[in-house]
């Protein structure tokens, strides 16, 4: 199974907005949108979570040495 693209996931949720905001949908297929838009919205969230979780944050030490720390734990301060 192929790897879904944040990129692709965000323009698909894109996509739906832009359907939806046109308000000529019937509601059965404003209501099917809306949910499939919720679900690729969850997708994107986990994705940039995923992400968040992998980037470090060099920093320099009392000493000028360069560490690395989480990111995460940069932001919580």
């Amino acid at each position: 199974m192929a790897k879904v693209k944040f990129e692709d996931t965000l323009k698909g949720l894109e996509d739906i907005v832009e359907q939806l905001e046109k308000g000529d949908l019937s509601l059965d297929e404003a209501l099917s949108k809306y949910e499939n838009g919720i679900k690729l919205y969850k997708q994107c969230v986990s994705m940039l979570e995923d992400a968040e979780k992998k980037i470090k944050i060099l920093v320099k030490d009392g000493n000028g040495v360069l560490r690395s720390k989480d990111f995460e734990a940069e932001v919580n301060k």
